[in-house]
């Protein structure tokens, strides 16, 4: 773990800087960095994200050519063209990569689409400099990566964490012959469950988004539910990093005044540094696990603090609210490993769970101020009575007839 947390904060941090120093999207605050890990634990990630992204690009193009999308929508198809091909191919030859099947899934539904997005962005000339840097920036972390997973640093490094890139899953590990052998992790889930659950999970978030105008993030809190069945110290592990990394999003833009992906980048890298000591400190054995939640902790806590102050408030209600209700749809489908939760799943704790979700939607709905009508306020309005409009219209003749005499 501490050797992705090294290669990824590295790459957080040299994104922000390009992007404040450029203006470069490189394809995503988080897809370079993130790329560069599961292509050290996997390298079938690579020609598999980039086909992907190539694809998404492609079909963007197309949808922006036809049809009137434009802002989030763009992002929106951006992803689901994106994940056609991943998915496909983890649906079909998830049996040879079960461990790794929620690196895939994650790959498919975010990175590809969100670098088509953000090229889509980019003019002409800045496209081909952007796209040069973020594989220039790609070489270098894959080779930091390749270069710390050695015989040299294992002993400080595959011992004092969670593997992770150590493991004998990890195809890095395996070529260079420095796998550590450790029990491999249990899948959570059936892989046909498992998209179909990324894909309430982000229907979910963006309806949240549309009526409330929070971010919840997109695929957060269906990784969460997924995690809470293998170890709940994972859900206290998020918990405690959202809070610090929030507090330390706050004090860095107060104190430099960086804003947008730079501070983004800055919060997540901060999120997954965080998580090596607390990972250590709680015991959790799942390094991959734990540093995909310092990751989102880092994003969700840039989300809060972008969230306007009367909607900030309803963050927690409706990223608690949307957690339980994934939660209970998991545990339906999957059975809880030992140190998973929750332990017991009957009508009870479903009737427990829904109460906790009405509640906390219905909170947020008590607090909400609904801005008016605008076809009722334009109906209402004085100018479109019929008698005003009549008697406006018959002034203006009468004003006309006037200046003409």
């Amino acid at each position: 773990m501490i050797v992705a947390v090294i290669v990824t904060a590295f790459g957080l941090l040299a994104v922000a800087g390009l992007t404040q120093v450029y203006g470069y999207r490189l394809g995503g605050t988080i897809a370079i960095p993130i790329l560069a890990v599961y292509t050290l634990k996997s390298f079938v990630m690579l020609p598999i994200y980039v086909l992907s992204a190539a694809v998404a690009y492609l079909g963007l193009g197309l949808l922006k050519n036809n049809t009137l999308i434009y802002g989030r929508d763009e992002l929106i198809y951006a992803i689901l063209i994106g994940s056609l091909i991943p998915v496909t191919i983890f649906l079909t030859f998830g049996f040879l990569v079960q461990d790794i099947f929620q690196t895939v899934v994650f790959v498919g539904s975010i990175l590809p689409g969100l670098a088509a997005y953000n090229y889509h962005q980019l003019d002409a000339e800045t496209r081909g400099w952007d796209l040069l840097t973020a594989a220039v920036l790609f070489g270098c972390l894959f080779g930091l990566g390749w270069y710390l997973v050695s015989a040299e640093f294992a002993p400080a490094l595959a011992t004092a964490a969670p593997v992770t890139l150590y493991s004998r899953t990890a195809d890095v590990a395996t070529w260079k012959g420095v796998a550590v052998n450790e029990p491999l992790s249990p899948v959570i889930l059936p892989r046909l469950v498992t998209v179909l659950l990324f894909a309430v999970g982000m229907l979910l978030s963006e309806r949240v988004r549309e009526r409330y105008d929070v971010r919840i993030g997109v695929v957060s809190v269906a990784l969460l539910a997924i995690f809470s069945l293998a170890d709940r110290r994972l859900v206290s592990l998020y918990v405690c990093l959202i809070v610090i990394s929030y507090v330390a999003v706050q004090a860095i833009h107060y104190s430099s005044l960086l804003y947008g992906r730079v501070l983004v980048g800055i919060g997540a890298a901060f999120g997954i540094v965080a998580a090596v000591p607390l990972s250590i400190e709680l015991g959790i054995t799942r390094g991959l696990s734990a540093f995909f939640v310092g990751i989102l902790a880092g994003v969700n806590a840039y989300n809060v603090h972008v969230a306007q102050p009367s909607s900030r408030r309803s963050f927690v209600p409706l990223q608690f609210g949307s957690f339980v209700f994934l939660l209970c749809l998991t545990r339906l489908t999957g059975a809880v490993l030992p140190r998973g939760f929750p332990r017991q799943f009957g009508i009870t704790e479903a009737v427990i769970g829904l109460s906790i979700v009405a509640v906390c939607f219905g909170y947020v709905e008590w607090r909400t101020i609904r801005k008016p009508d605008e076809e009722a306020i334009s109906d209402r309005s004085i100018l479109n009575q019929p008698s005003t409009a009549h008697e406006t219209a018959a002034s203006l003749d009468e004003t006309s007839q006037e200046m003409d005499s």
